[in-house]
């Protein structure tokens, strides 16, 4: 009997297993210092699988930019987003398609925040996006940042879109 719950245990956790690791697994960061001032970017890394994902999404769409726990920034210094300054800390990204090609990414306050369904409000600034197709084609989604004369310039690539945008950082 003992050795029966052990094999079944064994069994259990090898189907498991792969589960687990799935939830961990697939997640990127994108690092910089701007202005003295370290911005670090936590996201998921979904697969295209052949799909033509941001392509396909309709205007109004409110996508996590990522998977899994939504992706998250955090910055040591105050961010200047248009006409907004938000407070150094953490907020939650949010991509929103606006028109036929043109997306901004809207910072939410709530964090810890997994899976779907995505914010649809309380967004605290939002970011333009400018939308354009890169030479190469990203199978997983990246996100990169980098210091441009002081502001921080963001890439979001997924497939060959690349959506660009900066903000500053004090």
């Amino acid at each position: 009997m003992k050795l029966r719950m052990l094999v079944l245990s064994m069994v259990a956790l090898c189907l498991a297993a792969p589960a687990f690791a799935q939830g961990n697994a697939a997640r990127g960061k994108a690092e910089a210092t701007i202005n003295g001032k370290k911005v670090t970017i936590d996201y998921g890394r979904p697969d295209l699988k052949g799909r033509d994902m941001l392509s396909q999404a309709q205007p109004g769409m409110v996508w996590r930019l990522g998977m899994n726990q939504a992706t998250q920034i955090e910055s040591e210094g105050g961010l200047m987003v248009g006409d907004k300054t938000l407070p150094a800390g953490k907020y939650t990204l949010w991509a929103k398609k606006v028109g036929d090609k043109n997306w901004t990414l809207a910072f939410h306050p709530k964090t810890g925040i997994w899976g779907a369904p995505p914010m649809k409000e309380g967004f605290v600034a939002e970011l333009p996006l400018t939308m354009t197709t890169a030479n190469d084609s990203a199978e997983q989604l990246v996100i990169s940042l980098a210091d441009m004369q002081g502001k921080a310039g963001i890439t979001i690539q997924w497939g060959t879109a690349l959506l660009k945008g900066s903000f500053g950082v004090k």
